[in-house]
């Protein structure tokens, strides 16, 4: 319900209501039941998360910038933690979680697909680079609400996930080749509207977690897979030449200008942070004379919000499960989450605002392949009772 209610629900609040009985409710009462299940917080990844977690609350709570009240974040850092349990319990069940991803990216790429043939079948949108560029960026379904990511950079990075995940259950699984015919089909179609979003932030990400994904999956797939995808990039570059110098040429879409002004401010904030939710506001001057009210990076909103403290945390807590998604790379869940987690270090250096906020493509960004890796077990132990 979480990975891919987005898309087939066309309510928010539907959403939010399912996803609080049917994922939150239970993973508290399971939570309760194994008494806080202590086995998956001693491991160092999670010590520092609950560390991190620690500083967003009195972030929340001393901070005089903070954007909520206490009880806000609190809210929030234990519906993060439920669900990274919830995701964690599931991953020390391989078989059942594989199960899941499976059916997560055939209902993200059955709406990819029912996108672009609304999107170009139905409306008839012409496929013309300048036209999709500057007014027709894919983000909606584009029918009765259904699939409506909001922003194109918010769908790029959605889909995103799920073309990475597709890599890995096609490189990764045993699957028959009809089976493997239909994951090549799912990926080509996620791939396709990922590529029409024209979110470089969201390409960059899933050129990065496919590779990492191929390489720790070491086989004739993976290899033919490598082949292909360099294949292509070379007949890309020979055929759209024009559209990729425009691209270049459009560079980093003015958020050198929000960095500058980021850097500018560094001394009021560098410490402590402006406070948990503390919007970074910035006005482009003339004649763009238009404001946003975050980073466009996420590590550094982070260090805005939350001082040195949380985002040295922050940093660390990526090493760190790294490191255990490496130590453990044995097991094909680790490898998935490593792949998931490398889209997902990428995607923040251009994209992404915020990661302690309510449940949101971001939480499927970068919240479920942590909790994946906090899950995974090293093969030694792999026989053990969750």
């Amino acid at each position: 319900m979480q990975l891919t209610g987005l898309v087939f629900n066309n309510d928010g609040s539907r959403y939010a209501t399912q996803t609080y009985l049917l994922l939150f409710v239970p993973a508290l009462f399971l939570l309760l039941a194994r008494r806080f299940s202590p086995d998956i917080w001693r491991q160092w990844p999670a010590r520092i998360l609950l560390a991190l977690s620690a500083w967003v609350l009195l972030s929340g709570w001393l901070n005089p910038g903070a954007a909520e009240d206490p009880g806000h974040w609190f809210k929030i850092v234990g519906l993060v933690l439920i669900y990274l349990f919830a995701v964690a319990s599931l991953a020390r069940r391989p078989s059942l979680l594989c199960g899941l991803l499976v059916a997560a990216v055939a209902v993200a790429a059955l709406f990819a697909w029912l996108t672009l043939y609304y999107q170009f079948g139905v409306l008839d949108k012409p496929l013309d680079y300048r036209v999709l560029r500057f007014t027709g960026r894919l983000s909606e379904l584009g029918w009765k609400g259904f699939a409506d990511l909001d922003h194109p950079i918010v769908a790029g990075l959605y889909y995103g996930v799920f073309a990475v995940l597709a890599t890995g259950l096609l490189v990764g699984l045993p699957v028959r080749p009809w089976q493997a015919a239909l994951l090549a089909l799912g990926m080509l179609g996620l791939l396709a509207y990922i590529l029409l979003t024209f979110s470089r932030g969201a390409w960059f990400a899933t050129a990065a977690g496919g590779l990492v994904m191929l390489l720790l999956f070491p086989n004739a797939r993976s290899k033919a897979l490598l082949g292909s995808g360099a294949l292509l990039l070379l007949v890309a570059l020979f055929v759209f030449w024009p559209e990729i110098q425009h691209e270049r040429q459009v560079g980093l879409s003015n958020r050198d200008l929000i960095w500058d002004a980021w850097g500018e401010r560094f001394s009021g904030f560098w410490l402590l942070g402006a406070g948990a939710g503390a919007d970074f506001e910035f006005v482009f001057p003339p004649p763009i004379n238009f404001s946003v009210k975050h980073a466009h990076s996420l590590y550094l909103q982070f260090w805005y919000e939350y001082g040195l403290p949380g985002i040295l945390l922050l940093v660390v807590l990526l090493a760190s499960l790294v490191w255990k998604g490496w130590t453990c790379r044995a097991e094909p869940l680790a490898r998935l989450g490593l792949g998931l987690l490398a889209f997902a270090m990428v995607a923040m250096v251009s994209d992404i605002y915020a990661i302690f906020h309510r449940p949101s493509p971001y939480w499927v960004v970068f919240w479920f392949p942590v909790g994946i890796l906090l899950g995974v077990r090293r093969p030694s132990s792999a026989g053990e009772t969750a």
